[in-house]
């Protein structure tokens, strides 16, 4: 009921709903533009026209019309730049575990398998909101001792390409009577092939103050289906300890497959690191 009511408290304020209006609509036959729909999918090409219900839009292949209700955002594309003409990222909110401060998009979300025995899912109430939830499925284990979590994410985009969030949500194994909470506060810079997040998290038992670690990490994307991906922790209530990680994420339009290492610091003798993998379908 805690946890519940703390994450009312953070999200309530954020509830908010985007829509675009004719008077968002810049008219200009010159300029290329990618629209983008409320199902995700991105249409390019210049805006001949726009009335109190559609626009009409150039593609290469002739004339579209698009009722305004069916667009979630127009933005100005840079085709001579290299990238802008790529597929979306599909994996934008989040490094390995960490999310960036990115929001998914509403009615969006995922599914992410972690080492075969982990998955959760997450769906986006509002294209500020968003909510996860997940489980274990560790052979042996009962089901009553099984890892269960959830969480809620907030996100905006407080000028062009930069974005704060946060979130809270609570881990535990049989009983939430005894959950491990986290909370969060980041900040992400987007740009066109990538991002840089850094931001701080906590880790409590119920009323036990617990311990803090900053992070930090991002992604760049070198050619269209791959990119490289690292997120980093420091523990200054220990020492100033640092777990780095580093990989590479595969990507398709709707779905990505991270390999990755961790490392506990720089100076322990194991190699490349504790591998990491996990996959992700988009919805």
């Amino acid at each position: 009921m805690r946890v519940t009511i703390l994450l009312l408290f953070l999200l309530l304020p954020a509830i908010g709903f985007a829509q675009i209006s004719p008077s968002d609509v810049e008219v200009d036959s010159s300029k290329t533009v990618e629209v983008e729909l409320q199902n995700g999918s991105i249409l390019t090409g210049s805006i001949l026209s726009v009335s109190e219900e559609e626009i009409e839009l150039q593609q290469s292949d002739g004339r579209t019309f698009i009722h305004l209700s069916r667009v979630r955002e127009i933005r100005d594309v840079d085709l001579t730049k290299k990238g802008n003409q790529w597929f979306k990222n599909p994996n934008y909110s989040r490094l390995f575990f960490s999310p960036t401060a990115q929001p998914l998009q509403k009615n969006s979300g995922y599914y992410q398998n972690i080492y075969v025995f982990f998955n959760n899912v997450a769906y986006a109430v509002s294209d500020n909101i968003a909510f996860t939830g997940g489980f274990s499925m560790i052979p042996s284990v009962s089901i009553s001792n099984q890892l269960y979590f959830f969480t809620g994410k907030v996100g905006f985009e407080v000028a062009d390409g930069h974005y704060l969030g946060g979130g809270l949500g609570a881990a535990s194994a049989n009983t939430f009577e005894d959950a491990l909470i986290i909370g969060y506060a980041n900040y992400t810079h987007g740009f066109h092939r990538g991002n840089i997040t850094g931001g701080v998290t906590t880790f409590s038992i119920e009323d036990e103050i617990g311990t803090y670690a900053l992070y930090f990490g991002g992604d760049y994307r070198f050619i269209q289906r791959i990119s490289f991906v690292t997120e980093n922790f420091i523990f200054p209530e220990a020492g100033d300890e640092l777990v780095l990680s580093y990989g590479l994420r595969f990507m398709g339009e709707k779905m990505s497959f991270d390999l990755a290492f961790f490392r506990p610091g720089l100076g322990t003798d194991i190699g490349f690191g504790i591998p990491y993998v996990d996959f992700v379908f988009n919805f």
